[in-house]
C-alpha cells in the first residue's frame, strides 16, 4: 500500500473512542497535527488535544468547528447500536441527521472539507452486491438516519466513505464500556468460558480498522467529494468470520453455535451487505489486506487500556 499523505494542520476527528479510534490512532501519521473531539476522553487519545463535544446538544458541533477553523472534519460520531437507535428514533435523528446539517452549514462559512464516516448498513441487503453509486434502501432506523446523512454531506460537497463490519483491538472505554472489532468480541467470548451465536446466513466484507482508515486519510487529503467504500476483499458469513478469528488465534472453532438471521429476536437484520471498492481502488490506490492474514495479525493485539 502507498505511503499515506501527511495531513494538513488542524484535522477534528469526531467519533474515535472504539475500534475505529484505535485503527486511526494506528495509522494516524506521526506528530499529526489533530483535534479530537468526544463526550469523553479515551485513553486512545491522551497524547493528543481533545475537546468535549455532545452532539445531542444542538449547535454544539456547529460551534465547535467555528471555533476551531479546522481545514478537515472526519466525522464519525453517531448513535450506532440498531437496538438503541430503534428505541429512539428522535434521538437519533438528533444524533446522527440534525447535528450533521449543523456541521456541514459550519463547514461551509469556515471552508472545511468533511468526511463522513458511513457504514453499509444504509442498504436493505437484499442486493448481490452495491456500488457506490446505488441508492440506499435500508428500512430500520439506523441506517435510514445514515442514508439521510449522507445526502447532506454530498449535496454540500463533502466526501461519505462507508465501511463495513471492522476487525480490531478491545478498547477499555470510560465508564467500563468494552468495544472492539468483530474478530475480537467473538475470541473473548470463547476465552470467557462462552459459546457465542454466529449467523451461517448474514454476510459482511470485514476489514481492519487499521487499514480502513488509511483510506479515510487519502480521501480526505484528497478533497474529493462524492463516496467511496472501503470494505474487505472477500464476503464472509458471520460464522466463517467467527470461525477464521478463532483458527487465527490458535482456539477451538467449535467452540461457535452456528444461527440463522430468523432466529434472532433484535431488529431487522441486512441479510448481505457486499460491498464494491473499485472505486477507492481507482481514485486514491486503496486496497484492503487479506482477509486471513489480518485476521493473524489482529490476533495478537494487546488490550489498549
Amino acid at each position: 500500500m502507498p505511503e499515506t499523505p501527511s495531513l494538513s494542520p488542524a484535522w477534528l476527528l469526531t467519533g474515535m473512542g472504539g475500534v475505529l479510534g484505535w485503527g486511526a490512532s494506528e495509522a494516524l501519521p506521526q506528530h499529526a497535527p489533530v483535534v479530537i473531539a468526544a463526550r469523553q476522553r479515551s485513553p486512545l487519545w491522551q497524547d493528543h488535544v481533545g475537546v468535549h463535544l455532545d452532539l445531542a446538544t444542538p449547535g454544539s458541533i456547529q460551534r465547535l468547528v467555528e471555533e476551531i477553523g479546522p481545514e478537515v472534519v472526519v466525522h464519525a460520531a453517531c448513535l450506532s447500536r440498531a437496538a438503541d437507535c430503534a428505541a429512539d428514533p428522535e434521538r437519533t435523528e438528533r444524533i446522527n441527521v440534525q447535528a450533521v446539517a449543523e456541521l456541514m452549514a459550519a463547514a461551509e462559512r469556515v471552508g472545511t472539507f468533511v468526511v463522513y464516516v458511513s457504514t453499509e448498513q444504509v442498504f436493505s441487503g437484499t442486493a448481490e452486491r452495491y456500488f457506490e453509486d446505488d441508492r440506499p434502501d435500508s428500512q430500520d432506523v439506523y441506517g435510514a438516519s445514515k442514508a439521510r446523512a449522507e445526502a447532506l454531506v454530498l449535496a454540500a460537497g463533502g466526501a461519505v466513505a462507508r465501511l463495513p463490519l471492522l476487525l480490531g483491538a478491545q478498547v477499555d472505554h470510560p465508564h467500563g464500556q468494552l468495544r472492539c472489532g468483530a474478530d475480537t468480541a467473538v475470541r473473548l467470548a470463547v476465552q470467557r468460558g462462552e459459546r457465542p451465536k454466529l449467523f451461517t446466513d448474514e454476510w459482511r466484507c470485514p476489514v481492519a480498522a487499521d487499514e480502513a482508515v488509511q483510506g479515510l486519510w487519502r480521501l480526505a487529503a484528497s478533497r474529493r467529494s462524492g463516496v467511496v467504500h472501503l470494505a474487505g476483499n472477500q464476503a464472509v458469513s458471520r460464522y466463517q468470520l467467527g470461525v477464521m478469528a478463532l483458527e487465527a488465534s490458535g482456539l477451538e472453532a467449535q467452540e461457535i453455535k452456528p444461527s440463522r438471521i430468523q432466529d434472532f429476536t433484535g431488529p431487522p437484520r441486512q441479510a448481505r451487505l457486499e460491498l464494491d471498492c473499485r472505486r477507492a481502488q481507482e481514485v486514491l490506490a486503496w486496497e484492503p489486506g487479506d482477509l486471513r492474514q489480518s485476521l493473524a495479525r489482529l490476533s495478537g493485539l494487546p488490550r489498549v487500556p
